[in-house]
């Protein structure tokens, strides 16, 4: 990784159409653009304003072995450039706190390269084995204006970032980042470099920055339509659950949740309205034939052991492998859905926020897969998987027609908070 002029101020992303992050415009536009609602409160009610940052912070969550479950390239350059800014980010008072992790942390490996914030550039870039880290002082001065950071704490390995409007917390060698306690599943994981905690560039661009920043979201169109994808049909029943099978229950919560999102002026394409089986090409061609239109695949999960929870999977980014094994492994040449990388991402979040929120499942997180309805989508897109139907308790809330309602209102709520949150972005590309 070499050092690149004064005005790589941006990375690129998508196909270098997209900034890294959102730069802060000058003056009143500045002024205007800190007074805007971001994501979270937009779609995850801005976390808690009365609460102070703890001293002690809880770890965050460690991944465990997962149960058996069915959902169970490297750059060297310096970031990409893109066009000259209006004007540079404004890095704002140092932090109360910055302490680093100590303790028996994670190897920091092979440092190759490093390059220092300067007047020009925000950004702290570390260069590990070929693959580049950002600091998370580094994050902490850059979206300081939008969210008013009040400090970077850390204690041991784990480190968090405090607002009164969001928090973050990280372990020092965990995949595992929680963003106002909602848990996301990183690429790579968080190690120490040259005395910081630094966070994968990639995860940086294809995560954080989409849910932070959502108004710079590549492939961020206007939409009106929601293709509703229940999962199996026919002949493959999908997983056998205590008290039914899984092709059953898609079709029944995918009925429940058209309702729901033509309640909301929506229009709505299932891929299936009865039960029949319809190949997962079959699903993917349909889909890209409608209009301004995003998909949503609805699933049911399975576990040998007492497995619960909700899971909500987006496309794996190119240059990162499946959070599991059998997801398709690495994305070395990326898919046609790697185009919708950010609007996907900022889409599960949406739905998997208000999916847990109202059904207080527990949250097995966001994660990344290449799940073959996802990978050829023209379109954003997920997969949620709604609860475990091995676990007698959850496959008997699945089972009920209240809770299935329930999910449906929470989907069909994030859909509108996805689509509002998105509006400026998505008109500027009308």
């Amino acid at each position: 990784m070499t050092p690149g002029s004064p005005f790589q101020l941006r990375f690129a992303c998508a196909l270098a159409a997209l900034a890294f992050f959102g730069l802060m415009q000058a003056g009143s536009a500045r002024a205007e653009e800190e007074k805007k609602p971001g994501f979270f409160s937009k779609v995850f009610g801005g976390g808690k304003t009365d609460e102070k940052p703890a001293e002690t912070p809880k770890p965050a969550e460690t991944p465990k072995s997962a149960p058996k479950s069915k959902s169970s390239s490297t750059s060297k350059k310096a970031p990409e450039t893109a066009s000259k800014p209006k004007s540079t980010p404004k890095t704002e008072e140092k932090p109360k706190t910055e302490e680093k992790p100590k303790g028996n942390v994670a190897v920091e490996g092979n440092v190759k390269n490093e390059i220092k914030p300067s007047a020009t550039n925000p950004w702290h870039v570390i260069d590990v084995g070929g693959r580049d880290y950002v600091t998370f002082e580094s994050i902490r001065n850059f979206y300081n204006p939008l969210f008013g950071f009040e400090s970077l704490k850390s204690k041991g390995n784990h480190l968090w970032i405090n607002s009164q409007r969001l928090i973050i917390k990280a372990e020092v060698g965990s995949k595992s980042l929680l963003m106002n306690n909602m848990k996301f599943v990183l690429s790579f994981p968080i190690i120490m470099a040259r005395g910081h905690a630094v966070i994968s560039r990639l995860d940086l661009v294809k995560l954080v920055d989409p849910i932070l920043n959502p108004t710079h979201i590549a492939g961020a169109e206007y939409f009106d339509t929601v293709v509703v994808d229940a999962g199996h049909g026919g002949h493959e029943p999908g997983a056998r659950g205590v008290y039914g099978y899984e092709k059953d229950f898609t079709l029944q919560m995918a009925q429940r949740l058209r309702t729901a999102l033509m309640a909301k002026g929506f229009k709505v394409i299932l891929t299936r309205a009865t039960d029949v089986f319809i190949s997962l090409s079959g699903r993917v061609a349909l889909a890209n034939q409608v209009p301004n239109s995003i998909f949503i695949s609805l699933h049911c999960n399975y576990s040998d052991g007492a497995a619960t929870g909700v899971e909500t999977w987006a496309l794996t980014p190119q240059g990162a492998a499946a959070t599991i094994s059998r997801g398709g492994g690495y994305n070395v040449k990326g898919t046609t859905g790697n185009h919708q990388d950010s609007a996907n991402i900022a889409l599960a979040s949406a739905v998997h926020a208000r999916v847990t929120t109202a059904t207080r499942a527990i949250d097995r997180g966001i994660m990344r897969a290449q799940w073959s309805v996802l990978t050829g989508i023209k379109k954003p897109g997920i997969l949620v998987e709604t609860g475990f139907i091995t676990n007698a308790a959850e496959c008997a809330r699945i089972k009920d027609p209240g809770y299935q309602n329930l999910i449906s209102a929470a989907i069909a709520d994030a859909v509108v908070n996805y689509r509002e949150a998105l509006k400026p972005a998505a008109m500027t590309r009308r």
